[in-house]
């Protein structure tokens, strides 16, 4: 009689704990609910995601948005959480409008403003030693952080075929951003990279001993720089609205000032704007 009871107590037991797995929701799952804010720039020189996720979670809860902040360092990651239905708002290259006609379902509303510009340039860079040429580019191998067919596209318009090559005509060794691409030219493991003019510049200032083991080969094209989109559809109008007034006002000592800090940022403007 005892033994019974002992088993039958154990089975209840075990039915509770099946039934708390099943219907009481963990943290994690309250918190993926929310409406996600994706960020993915390679060409930042902003590297610290952890720090920056902090920084626009605060800004976010203290302006009263129901949203989770979601850094990404690699393209695949970013690219398949963006085609999910989770996202509501984007801050990514530009390039990625043009993905797969992302253009139709994503839909920029603001565009970072730096030093006065909208837009940047890249630097094709090889050792300082290096016999390399423009007309003698064909099957190099070139370290660059990801930018997908579309993005490769607009490096032909805005720099290949200036210098009379095409992107499918080299070899490229993604990196998951700049500086690690020009490590990866310092050490020998790929014969040039391609990154944007600012990065070079920072790290310059960091390390300038680096930039004299290397040389410009070639400069791009302004390129745009990456743009502030809401998903058309899963965000209420008055939500972007509200969202393009808070941000606008980070350049006067606002909520998102130091979210701009962080980006590099010095203002916003509203696309085709004068």
């Amino acid at each position: 009689m005892v033994t019974r009871m002992r088993r039958r107590c154990k089975h209840i037991a075990t039915l509770l704990l099946l039934l708390l797995l099943v219907y009481v929701p963990s943290s994690r799952g309250a918190s993926s609910q929310l409406p996600v804010f994706l960020y993915f720039n390679p060409d930042s020189i902003q590297n610290n995601l952890s720090g920056l996720k902090e920084t626009v979670d605060a800004f976010l809860s203290s302006s009263g948005f129901a949203l989770s902040f979601q850094p990404f360092a690699r393209f695949h990651d970013f690219d398949r959480e963006a085609r999910s239905d989770s996202s509501a708002f984007l801050f990514m290259p530009e390039w990625y409008l043009r993905q797969d006609g992302n253009d139709k379902r994503f839909k920029p509303f603001l565009v970072p403003v730096r030093q006065g510009k909208t837009s940047y340039r890249k630097v094709l860079l090889v050792g300082a030693d290096s016999a390399l040429t423009t007309e003698n580019l064909a099957g190099t191998t070139i370290a660059m952080t990801p930018v997908g067919q579309a993005g490769l596209t607009v490096l032909d318009e805005a720099l290949f075929k200036r210098i009379g090559i095409r992107g499918k005509e080299l070899n490229f060794i993604t990196t998951a951003k700049d500086s690690d691409a020009i490590f990866a030219l310092t050490l020998r493991q790929v014969k040039a990279a391609l990154v944007s003019q600012d990065n070079l510049d920072h790290i310059g200032n960091i390390n300038p001993r680096l930039l004299k083991t290397v040389k410009t080969l070639a400069v791009s094209d302004p390129l745009p720089l990456p743009v502030l989109c809401y998903v058309n559809g899963a965000v209420p109008a008055k939500e972007v609205e509200r969202m393009r007034k808070v941000l606008l006002a980070g350049k006067d000592g606002g909520k998102a000032a130091r979210v701009m800090e962080m980006l590099h940022i010095d203002a916003w403007r509203v696309p085709n704007a004068e």
